[in-house]
């Protein structure tokens, strides 16, 4: 399964991309976006609408927005789950 990750390249999303990452283990492969990234910002940023996307970090799972990512901060458990 593919773990989107939508970062802005800060501590908290490093974080946030840190325990995903071991959440997703090997079964699971993690696309990480940082936004800043001048080469891609437009193309990440249009994916990110595409999602629904208001605040970083967020994670997407199965081309679904986590809930919590689109109300508060990231939830580890959230993402467990998503994975089942």
């Amino acid at each position: 399964m593919i773990i989107e990750v939508f970062t802005a390249g800060c501590k908290f999303c490093g974080d946030v991309e840190l325990q995903v990452t071991e959440i997703a283990g090997d079964k699971h492969k993690v696309i990480v976006y940082n936004t800043t990234d001048k080469n891609y910002s437009t193309k990440y940023y249009e994916a990110a609408k595409n999602y629904g996307i208001n605040s970083l970090p967020s994670v997407v799972v199965k081309g679904e927005l986590l809930t919590c990512c689109s109300r508060k901060n990231f939830n580890p458990e959230l993402l467990t789950q998503a994975l089942r």
